[in-house]
């Protein structure tokens, strides 16, 4: 016997087991920032605000040339105090199981945001036409004039490669928050995103549907039977349908333009339909806001380190009480803020924001005017 053929067959293994283990890397933010808040009808209050804090994985085995298997863990955290950002949820932000093939794309299982949503791996929606790249929370961000999806569970996510810069991407839920056994159709969500980018411009378009279905099983009573829940008022679907671009003006200077109209929203801003129990015999509004809301800003680079970026948003709605009084409202909103970066990991940020609320609107928000203010540090690793 060949004495070097164990010796060769040995490498191989230990070779072939090399190629098949899985890529892991650990990521995330720390951010804080010291706030000054002064809400519709409250006294001001100045705070030490975490900002979005989070830590992850991101895992990948490659099976061969064209298939991975991959998966996305986040968690958020509170890094003011250290508390877990949803309390008892391991990975509030996302946890995806998903398979990668070159030629089709991604397919991702789990808790996510959808596709329309501000929430990253398969956010490809109003990411993109966000002048403050989703930072800061709502009063800065698209989601202080947009109705956003958000993150669901019990998803299905397929996420096109990019074709000659055309990208698209569907969500659809089986359960946003659960998957509800007396009311099993409840909470189904569908969500379709659409990108195209040539040049300077990129272009995306989508929507959304959430089918609300009955009351949520939460406020049904804990012995009611799925007979007597089929008896209660169905909720409207939420429906919501966006588009915009991005223009890159100069190597400097990006300009943001997007509308949207949504159709029985159930929440945004302060406006939130009423839900009233009384035992087994549920009381809801089925209806939600009914709006258009569109978006304007810029991001412009004075230097490689300093940036300033700048949005404004207005909307305009109307929604039904539980007497099918109509209700108007209007919100407009202004936010600012620079951006420095101290090297590629860490920036020291600074901004202000203020909203404007009119009509019924008024009275959701208990007050007119909101202002607020902030001066933070974000560190990546």
């Amino acid at each position: 016997m060949n004495p070097t053929k164990p010796i060769l067959c040995l490498g191989c293994f230990f070779a072939t087991a090399a190629l098949a283990q899985p890529d892991v890397q650990l990521y995330g933010k720390v951010d804080l920032a010291v706030q000054y808040t002064k809400n519709p009808g409250k006294d001001a209050v100045v705070n030490l605000q975490n900002e979005t804090s989070r830590w992850g994985l991101l895992i990948r085995e490659d099976l061969n040339a064209d298939w991975a298997v991959k998966a996305y863990l986040e968690a958020g955290f509170n890094a003011n105090d250290g508390s877990e950002a949803t309390k008892g949820v391991a990975f509030n932000r996302r946890s995806i199981l998903a398979v990668y093939n070159k030629t089709i794309g991604e397919i991702g299982f789990g808790r996510m945001g959808t596709v329309q949503s501000i929430s990253s791996p398969y956010g490809i929606g109003l990411p993109n036409l966000d002048p403050f790249r989703t930072a800061y929370g709502p009063a800065y961000e698209i989601e202080g004039s947009f109705g956003g999806d958000g993150r669901v569970n019990n998803a299905v996510t397929w996420l096109s490669n990019k074709m000659k810069g055309l990208q698209i991407g569907i969500s659809y839920s089986l359960g946003v928050e659960s998957d509800e056994s007396i009311v099993p159709k409840n909470d189904r969500n569908i969500s379709l995103a659409i990108t195209y980018e040539k040049g300077p411009l990129l272009f995306a378009v989508g929507g959304s549907q959430f089918r609300w279905g009955k009351l949520p099983a939460a406020d049904l009573s804990a012995d009611m039977s799925a007979s007597e829940a089929a008896k209660t008022m169905d909720r409207k679907n939420s429906e919501e349908v966006f588009g915009g671009f991005r223009w890159k003006a100069t190597d400097h200077t990006t300009f943001y333009l997007a509308a949207q109209y949504m159709k029985n929203w159930r929440t945004f801003a302060y406006w939130r339909p009423t839900n009233a129990a009384f035992g087994k015999q549920q009381k809801a509004n089925p209806y939600g806001l009914n709006a258009v809301s569109f978006l304007t800003g810029f991001r412009h680079q004075f230097s490689g380190n300093l940036c300033w970026v700048g949005a404004a948003g207005y909307l305009y709605g109307s929604m039904k009480d539980l007497t099918g009084k109509k209700q108007d409202g209007e919100r407009m909103r202004f936010a600012s803020a620079l951006e420095y970066s101290l090297s590629k990991r860490t920036v020291v940020y600074g901004g202000v924001a203020y909203a404007r609320n009119f009509g019924h609107l008024v009275t959701y928000s208990k007050g007119k005017n909101l202002y607020t203010g902030l001066v933070g540090l974000m560190h990546k690793f």
